[in-house]
């Protein structure tokens, strides 16, 4: 069913199967016929009544069938909403979505519901509506009760319109009254039986009470008295009775509730509550001191770090309601506000890091509409409140939120340790913070452990004193890494590995290269094997028969705890593959980038590399890299041919052209030219040809080359790119225009994409600062590192039963600080 409109979903009716009956199906045509004929009816009484008639049995139907009920709900709604003289607050019961999202729907005057409606009329079916919400408060169908919650909402907001001088209003006016009494009583007598009553909830599967599925009445009432107090505004606060005990069950609703719908559909009506209670000077009292407002930090608390993205995504909308209130509206003194911070700083500031999207931009935004010059000293005035907070999370049960934490606590030495006012608040707390990142390096999740190894080096670099205890046990775990079965997890562990050699200079920069001389030959003793042997040990039934399974979840672990730290999650597996000897070569390639990128920087404290040290070493990375006796041999070609640009660059086009292009370029187009190298091997072999014949010249490069079968090679690599990049321009070009992209982005969010990273990721301290963001498009025939610093691009990825859109993110080229790769104009990002 398509509900996004009143006319689509009248179209959907007829193709529900099993088909629906003759009658609804009739009544449907009558509704579809009235909108396609509106302009020459719409004064005719006759029509309106046949109008109202259908709209009457819709919402009267078989019970049996709720696709009916459901549009007659949904056209009633829209028909009370555009009667009303007032606009009231949107709530927030859609799951993923925010308040106020603007959705492309049909446009009103095709629809019935835009028809002119007497003041009787409308009155009939608000009184058919109020009937309706009564009798289907508890129904099975989910989207049933959700259309209920937004009836009665439709219902107040008509109702609280009408004159109060009149028979009609105060018979609206009771029915309103009716519906909030039975709300409340639902919802106390709900929550007082809770799950005792096993032979009432739990004699079907449409009865049962879990965690996951709706509730049924509890749900459908917060969401309907979140709609009731939107249309009342603060007016709601003369209809309670009882204002502590709503109060009460809220939290208990909110925080304590096992189903994740309940808690969300609390924290609307509390959201609700702080708008009513900000917009009337004569409530600000619950919003400065009272119970309001203790309620409110005790459930914004618990909703930040709720283990479903739901709640947690409900819980943000919630925080920036009520912080923006008490600013904006009630514009209380800093050292109210500042008696929030011990609380709800330390989870605001984690949630940016969260990995669900939709929650990560938001918490992102709603940073900066806080603290919009203060972030850095509301973080200092609470670091000791952070600290503890992130070394807990770092030990929580959630691989995603030990994820989150590595990076929040990697981003605390950036942003404090590196700042010269602030540097010093943090010191005190830098031993235990980095024993809570050496506990995550032993995590079974390899997402925990990259972040964990990354977030050590940045520390390193930002107290190199205060870290250098535990340098050795550092630099085990470290090296570990750099040989570790996944590449991105490789690619980290250069970058820690370069942050710490900035730190301890010559003596650690000696010990690495001695390391990269012990392990970069390693691909030599790789066992010979061919492509068939390989495939088949992949595709071997036994092998991957009877293993442990796991999930992709945020909520529940799926595996058995293991011994050390313990930690349980979606990276975790038992079947963990014996390391490869090539891996230890392609990870020491990693770590030659990262070293002769970091030397070359301005601020390094090690010389950049001279030409008799970094020429021999370049040789014999080519010569290993020509390898070629087992499959995996095109893989780290591929880490070669992405890397090498990076390389190049630092070194300068000078020394570029004079020594070091003609180390790789005869292994370079081999590749392009391959016709039995693999298609990623020979992909990255061409954008890296594509970038180093930007950087020296096209014709300087093409002139180095040996034959004509070379030459073609390269001209048609570059003819490819080419119409990559003419192809993706028009599409980059209408992403940067457009302001809101996805019905799950918050509106507004992304009006200026390329102000700041979204993203983490590395932090931009640790990134060349010179590089800007350009256009794509220019007159050069083969545009590269000129005119393609850095690219931009969308995608989607799925997180539990919710389509989540990621940001614009911003990506440096050549750059594998973070854990992304560029192998051409489409960015590859490795989702985990």
């Amino acid at each position: 069913m398509d509900f996004s409109s009143p006319t689509r979903a009248l179209q959907s009716l007829p193709r529900r199967r099993p088909a629906l009956s003759d009658d609804i199906l009739k009544n449907a045509e009558v509704l579809k016929n009235s909108t396609k004929n509106n302009n020459n009816n719409k004064d005719e009484n006759g029509t309106d009544e046949k109008i109202l008639n259908s709209i009457t049995f819709l919402v009267h139907s078989d019970e049996e069938r709720w696709e009916s009920l459901a549009v007659g709900l949904l056209l009633t709604t829209e028909i009370l909403t555009n009667a009303a003289t007032s606009e009231a607050t949107a709530v927030y019961i859609d799951g993923p979505r925010v308040p106020d999202e603007e959705k492309m729907t049909d446009n009103v005057e095709d629809t019935v519901t835009s028809r002119f409606y007497t003041t009787d009329q409308v009155s009939q079916l608000a009184t058919i509506l109020f009937e309706a919400t009564l009798k289907h408060l508890e129904h099975k169908e989910p989207r049933i009760r959700s259309l209920v919650a937004r009836a009665v909402g439709a219902h107040a907001t008509w109702s609280v319109g009408l004159a109060n001088n009149d028979d009609m209003s105060e018979r609206h006016r009771l029915e309103r009254n009716t519906i909030h009494s039975q709300i409340i009583q639902s919802v106390n007598e709900h929550i007082s039986e809770g799950r005792d009553a096993a032979e009432k909830y739990s004699k079907t599967s449409e009865g049962a009470l879990d965690d996951t599925t709706g509730w049924r009445a509890l749900e459908t009432n917060w969401q309907c008295l979140a709609c009731w107090v939107a249309s009342l505004g603060s007016k709601y606060y003369e209809h309670v009775n009882d204002m502590d005990l709503l109060l009460q069950n809220l939290e208990y609703s909110a925080i304590t509730h096992v189903n994740r719908h309940v808690r969300a559909a609390a924290i609307a009506v509390l959201e609700q509550l702080i708008v009513a209670a900000g917009n009337d000077k004569a409530y600000w009292s619950h919003l400065e001191n009272g119970g309001l407002r203790k309620t409110t930090v005790k459930i914004v608390k618990g909703s930040l770090e709720d283990n479903w993205s739901q709640v947690r995504m409900a819980g943000s909308v919630l925080n920036r309601v009520f912080w923006s209130t008490l600013q904006e509206k009630c514009q209380f003194p800093p050292e109210n506000l500042e008696l929030l911070y011990p609380t709800l700083v330390p989870r605001m500031c984690l949630n940016r890091f969260y990995l669900a999207q939709g929650v990560k931009l938001y918490s992102h935004q709603t940073w900066k509409l806080i603290f919009p010059e203060n972030g850095v000293q509301a973080v200092a005035k609470s670091i000791a409140s952070i600290v503890r907070y992130y070394v807990k999370m770092c030990d929580a049960d959630n691989h995603v939120v030990r994820e989150a934490a590595c990076q929040a606590v990697a981003e605390l030495a950036v942003k404090i340790g590196r700042d010269e006012q602030h540097a010093m608040v943090l010191q005190p707390h830098v031993t235990i913070l980095l024993q809570a990142l050496l506990m995550c390096f032993h995590d079974e999740s390899w997402p925990v452990r990259d972040e964990a190894c990354l977030a050590c080096g940045i520390f390193c670099r930002a107290y190199p004193e205060e870290c250098r205890p535990e340098l050795e046990t550092l630099w085990t775990r470290w090296t570990e890494q750099l040989t570790d079965q996944i590449w991105s997890v490789r690619a980290d562990a250069a970058v820690a590995l370069g942050q710490a050699c900035q730190a301890y200079g010559k003596e650690f920069f000696d010990r690495l290269m001695a390391f990269i001389k012990e392990n970069l030959p390693a691909a030599k003793l790789q066992p010979k094997q061919t492509m068939e042997e390989f495939k088949a040990l992949q595709n071997n039934m036994e092998a991957h028969t009877e293993n442990q399974l796991y999930s992709c979840g945020s909520l529940a672990p799926k595996l058995k705890k293991k011994a050390g730290a313990g930690r349980i999650g979606c990276g975790n597996c038992e079947v963990n593959r014996p390391k490869q000897p090539w891996e230890a070569t392609d990870g020491c390639v990693y770590l030659i980038r990262e070293l002769i990128e970091t030397c070359n920087e301005p601020d390094s404290v090690q010389p950049p590399f001279t030409d008799d040290t970094l020429l021999p070493l370049l040789q014999e990375v080519a010569d290993i890299c020509r390898v070629s006796h087992f499959p995996q041999s095109d893989e780290l070609r591929t880490t070669l041919w992405r890397q090498l640009p990076g390389m190049m660059m630092a070194v300068g086009k000078v020394r570029c052209k004079r020594l070091y292009l003609e180390v790789f370029l005869d292994l370079l187009m081999r590749n392009v030219a391959s016709r039995t190298a693999s298609a990623i091997s020979q992909h990255a072999a061409a954008a890296c040809a594509h970038e180093l014949s930007d950087l020296v010249g096209p014709t300087i490069f093409r002139g180095r080359l040996y034959d004509d079968h070379q030459k073609e090679a390269l001209d048609r690599a570059l003819r490819e790119r080419e119409m990559e990049e003419r192809n993706m321009a028009p599409m980059m070009k209408q992403q940067q225009n457009q302001t809101q992209f996805s019905p799950f982005e918050p509106p507004g969010l992304l009006d200026t994409p390329y102000s700041q990273k979204v993203q983490p990721g590395m932090p931009h301290e640790f990134v060349n600062p010179q590089q800007q963001v350009t256009g794509m498009g220019n007159n050069n025939n083969h545009p590269g590192i000129d005119d393609s610093d850095r690219y931009q691009f969308l995608f989607s990825l799925e997180e539990g039963a919710y389509k989540v859109v990621m940001d614009v993110v911003t990506f440096e080229l050549g750059n594998a600080r973070m854990k992304y790769e560029i192998p051409t104009t489409i960015i590859q990002y490795l989702c985990y």
